[in-house]
């Protein structure tokens, strides 16, 4: 299911003409997306994490959410994450054993 800011941005990169409501609404998307990061990242400085950069995916509410409450939810998963309650994705295959070149277990004849 696609946000309502993606639909708006295919709109425009496919050449159609914005509303200016669809416009405000963008715009205000942006804005807030990026008024969270920088609440987030200030956070982040205080608490002296080393975070050079961070980004994030909004959800389907999310210009309707409050923007404190957006950043309260983001500071909880990263305490989560500290904590161990939450653990991340990981997309690698965790029995893939890494060794360059590949144990075949024959004998080296040549090189």
């Amino acid at each position: 299911m696609m946000d309502r800011a993606f639909e708006l941005t295919m709109k425009a990169l496919g050449g159609e003409e914005l509303t200016d409501d669809e416009k405000l609404y963008v715009q205000k998307r942006n804005a807030k997306y990026e008024l969270v990061r920088y609440i987030y990242m200030e956070k982040m400085e205080h608490e002296n994490t080393g975070l050079k950069d961070f980004h994030f995916t909004p959800g389907e509410n999310f210009v309707d959410t409050p923007t404190i409450d957006v950043v309260n939810e983001l500071l909880k998963i990263n305490e989560a994450t500290k904590n161990g309650d939450y653990k991340p994705l990981r997309f690698d295959d965790l029995r893939l054993k890494k060794s360059n070149p590949p144990d075949t277990g024959k004998e080296k004849t040549f090189l």
